[in-house]
């Protein structure tokens, strides 16, 4: 368990079959060094960066790289002053590591321990590796503190449910096994499959809301069953061929909605969908397989050591739900105008949602990576740190040759036409008063070497028949501007005999909302599809499938309203502890409406089983309306009770996600 996140590397916003990830992958092959970017940034409130006791001190404090085993390269403040800032008190140095595979956290806590914090001086470590290493600590501790956080209140919960101390530590046991299971499971997946690192916390969350739900689905019929003097035996054999019966096709309608996911060429809806469909394969075999070995054993008790706050009936009647199902029924459309108003206006928020993909705000204020990106930001431009990368090939000699050269000069004067682009930085653009014949000279002569910034920019940026140029955007990641800037640098030309891939953090998350954009579509047919037939086949009815998809709908419309109030608008934020990112990560709607869509239908399939189990027994459909609701609602709500109290707990996770 301790080394359970270590095969999750990557937060799987990536779209691993777009040009841009291929360029990416491309330029880690080629320059073997695109994930491997380690940031340092240097502040001092009585030195000045631009001073040589500044410089000395940076280079004493990264002396102890220098025998380290992964060839790198480092970028000191001294030879670029774009990386000291305004004041003249904060400067960054960049490592670069050239290994094709991500840093491992041993390998990151290595490298920072060799580096030293020189007197009157503050670090703080930033890039790509850190951000995954901080990801990987902080979801661990999420994971500890929402067990810590849900295992007592769950247990209260249940006792309170079931009445019964022994009734309640049951489905707790089998949850703690079922969350055990689903662990392993994603270790060993996580060898076979690149899966994103947050992949753990929403497949726990499933995994365990799914195997409480059954478990109290199936506990409360067999216990139902023993009321009516049923020996254990055919208790066990009525609730397997009733609440066992709806939880296998409840299961089967999770398993369809979630499986959705494996369709996006998007690797966080991939892992997530590996996650969830993990979560409910093992949830269904411990209700249907496991719980009823657990039951036979108990007999009758189950009952045992009972808490009971309130008297039970015996024939599991509820007066109150009795009251409230023959209302509704006596005036239908009132409940159902009243009931769609309050689901439509809860809804209504979403009509102003902005997608976009999550940035580093996802991460709490007070982590070092955050800490490092807010320094960063304050310091410095944030757009810095993430780039639009053009790489230019050539197939026509050397990139640095002549002509060659000469096109890339004029290539780059032709980019800083553009209002949206903020700055530039290549090999011809490294020293501005030099005029395209100087760059000719100076790229085709010896003396190239010889300064060692050009020595390090050629390392860093260009092979044989590439070179890579970084375009600094004036506009955030989400903006309409940066989205036509992508456009625009697409559609360009960078002369004759030169090709032009465009990538980066901006480029790769709007390939990620295209992508997904493209899929959704044909992943919502699939889950309304196959749910359709999962409940034509249990139901035995053309209608009930379309009233239960269309409920569903609504129900998840007034969940993306919500989630816009509280995340996009920020309303709640100070309360919930978390930073507004001012728009709605694309891959989480997709996940809810995924997950939420499987989840919603238990309810669905539990209520309308018992009350076709009362219509088939008395053939009378207002009676079995009643029936149902009366003999399913507390267990249905008392369900619904669990699975908030364990989304609560994870409402303590730092990681908004």
């Amino acid at each position: 368990l301790p080394n359970i996140l270590t095969p999750f590397q990557s937060t799987g916003f990536v779209a691993d079959n777009s040009m841009s990830a291929k360029t990416n992958h491309y330029l880690n092959q080629k320059l073997g060094y695109t994930n491997n970017q380690l940031l340092i940034i240097y502040q001092s409130r009585q030195l000045n960066a631009e001073s040589s006791s500044f410089n000395d001190k940076i280079n004493q404090s990264l002396r102890g790289l220098k025998n380290y085993p992964i060839k790198h390269d480092i970028l000191l403040p001294g030879s670029n002053k774009k990386q000291i800032s305004k004041d003249k008190h904060t400067a960054y140095a960049v490592i670069i590591f050239k290994n094709k595979e991500p840093l491992s956290s041993k390998q990151l806590n290595e490298i920072k321990s060799l580096i030293k914090t020189p007197k009157k001086m503050t670090l703080k470590f930033g890039g790509e590796p850190v951000f995954i290493d901080g990801l990987n600590v902080q979801t661990q501790k999420d994971l500890s503190r929402a067990d810590i956080v849900a295992a007592p209140v769950s247990i209260i919960t249940l006792i309170l449910i079931f009445g019964s101390v022994i009734a309640a530590v049951v489905p707790i046991i089998l949850g703690a096994s079922c969350a055990m299971l689903i662990l392993v499971g994603l270790y060993l997946f996580a060898h076979a499959f690149t899966l994103s690192i947050f992949t753990l916390n929403i497949a726990l969350l499933l995994g365990l809301c799914l195997n409480l739900d059954y478990a109290l689905f199936m506990i409360s019929r067999f216990r139902e069953e023993l009321k009516q003097d049923k020996s254990v035996p055919d208790a066990i054999a009525i609730t397997l061929a009733t609440a066992g019966k709806s939880v296998f096709f409840s299961g089967l309608a999770v398993f369809a909605s979630l499986s959705a996911l494996l369709f996006f060429p998007v690797n966080i809806l991939f892992s997530v969908g590996v996650g969830g469909l993990t979560a409910v394969f093992i949830s269904v075999l411990i209700a249907i397989i496991i719980l009823p070995a657990v039951l036979s054993v108990l007999g009758t008790r189950i009952n045992q050591l009972p808490v009971r706050l309130f008297k039970p009936r015996k024939d599991c009647t509820s007066p109150t739900w009795h009251w409230i199902a023959f209302h509704v029924i006596k005036r239908p459309m009132l409940f159902f105008i009243t009931a769609l108003i309050i689901l439509l206006l809860l809804g209504s928020p979403f009509l102003n949602a902005h997608i976009g993909v999550s940035d580093e705000h996802i991460l709490p204020e007070h982590s070092a990576s955050r800490v490092f990106f807010d320094t960063y930001e304050k310091e410095f431009n944030k757009h810095d740190l993430t780039p639009i990368r053009l790489v230019v090939s050539t197939n026509d000699g050397s990139i640095l040759s002549s002509r060659n050269i000469a096109r890339l000069y004029d290539f780059a004067k032709q980019l800083k036409t553009n209002s949206a682009i903020s700055s530039i930085n290549s090999i011809v653009t490294l020293k501005p008063a030099l005029s395209k014949a100087q760059y000719q000279m100076l790229y085709n002569s010896s003396k190239r070497y010889d300064d060692p910034s050009i020595k390090t920019l050629l390392k860093t940026t260009t092979s044989k028949q590439f070179t890579v140029i970084d375009v600094i955007s004036k506009y955030g990641a989400n903006s309409s501007e940066n989205i036509e800037l992508i456009k625009q640098l697409r559609s360009m030309q960078p002369g004759k005999g030169l090709t032009l891939q465009v990538t980066g953090l901006y480029v790769t998350n709007q390939d990620v909302l295209e992508s997904i954009a493209q899929v959704f579509p044909y992943a919502i047919t699939w889950i309304i599809g196959l749910t359709y037939l999962i409940l034509l086949i249990l139901l035995r009815s053309i209608f009930l499938p379309v009233k239960a998809i269309l409920m569903n709908i609504l129900s998840l419309c007034a969940s993306y309203g919500v989630l816009v109030f509280i995340f996009q608008e920020g309303h709640f934020h100070q309360l919930l502890h978390f930073s507004p990112q001012h728009i709605v990560d694309v891959s989480l709607m997709v996940i809810i409406f995924c997950a939420l869509f499987g989840l919603s239908m238990d309810y669905e399939v539990f209520l309308l089983t018992r009350i076709q189990e009362s219509y088939l027994r008395y053939k009378d459909n207002n009676r079995s309306i009643i029936y149902g609701i009366e003999h399913s609602s507390r267990i249905i709500t008392s369900a619904a009770l669990i699975v908030i109290v364990i989304c609560a707990s994870f409402m303590v996770a730092d990681v908004l996600m």
